[in-house]
């Protein structure tokens, strides 16, 4: 019985696993500076998750870090996630607030964690 229920235990285990890759392989991410809020401290990010796949996935599994880059480097970092699932082939949005000297930032980049 022990042996049964340790062997239940890996196998749900590993189907978890499976899961939460094959979410983070179905999201594309990308990122953008809104221009529509200034702020002397930061930037506004807009994140947006792209579901290539064929089924529904739990983004609120998938975290992300957006960074803000400068001409030497990384100027301020924020980390994310989405809320809802996003379905087949479908979108979703989200804004990060990102601390950094917004004169100075050059690029954008967002990578899943």
């Amino acid at each position: 019985m022990q042996r049964l229920l340790a062997l239940a235990a890996v196998l749900c285990l590993a189907l978890a696993t499976a899961g939460q890759a094959a979410d983070k392989d179905c999201l594309d991410l990308s990122a953008s500076q809104d221009r529509d809020v200034e702020s002397p401290s930061g930037i506004r990010v807009t994140v947006t998750g792209r579901n290539q796949c064929q089924e529904s996935v739990d983004s609120g599994r998938v975290s992300f870090t957006v960074k803000a880059m400068g001409r030497d480097g990384v100027l301020g970092s924020q980390r994310g996630r989405f809320g809802p699932t996003v379905t087949a082939k479908s979108q979703v949005e989200t804004k990060v607030f990102v601390i950094c000297q917004p004169d100075q930032v050059k690029s954008i980049s967002v990578e899943k964690n």
